[in-house]
């Protein structure tokens, strides 16, 4: 679909007619890695701590941490890091700011993956065999036997429609746009 979405809306602009770029995919999926760059030192210590603290607390406080950013940075400042680089942000239907309950909205796929990771980490956390690995392999094999570990593969690919929802949307909104009654646009300054 097209990358350039625009719409018009009047009166926006001190009676002037404005011009809003909806963002679509790809600028978004640039921010999504730049966001990725931003949470390194999460993602640092994350391993760190599964190789050789082996701290469930330690998971679970990194992991809160992590996934408040999205919809904290999106309700406060309209934007993560990520989006602020790519120069879009998140708005209302109305095109104003976001509320607490809108960035929480849009971000439920990720909470539904989140929940579903910490299950599966809980599990491995709690394996006997678990304080003994200090491989990938070792840590991937207890990870298989997972009783979540189908479920969360499939909703790994449900993720993947949710989010890539918004190629076929002509504002660009994905369903958890829908969902929280939000579109990302591109600033212009």
């Amino acid at each position: 679909m097209n990358e350039e979405n625009i719409e018009e809306t009047t009166f926006d602009n001190h009676g002037y007619k404005e011009e809003i770029e909806y963002a679509g995919f790809w600028i978004r999926f640039g921010a999504a890695l730049i966001d990725v760059l931003v949470m390194i030192p999460i993602i640092a210590i994350s391993t760190y701590n599964q190789f050789e603290m082996k701290s469930i607390v330690l998971l679970y406080a990194l992991t809160v941490l992590s996934a408040l950013y999205k919809p904290l940075m999106e309700f406060k400042y309209g934007a993560t890091l990520g989006k602020m680089a790519c120069k879009i942000k998140v708005v209302n239907e109305d095109l104003n700011p976001i509320t607490i309950d809108q960035g929480f909205g849009r971000y439920i796929p990720w909470g539904i993956s989140v929940v579903l990771q910490l299950m599966a980490a809980s599990y491995i956390f709690s394996d006997p065999g678990f304080n003994s690995a200090d491989t990938y392999m070792e840590i991937g094999l207890i990870a298989q036997n997972s009783p979540i570990a189908n479920i969360s593969n499939i909703y790994n690919i449900v993720f993947l429609v949710i989010i890539g929802s918004l190629i076929f949307d002509k504002k660009s909104r994905g369903f958890h746009d829908k969902i929280a009654k939000t579109t990302v646009i591109k600033v212009k300054k």
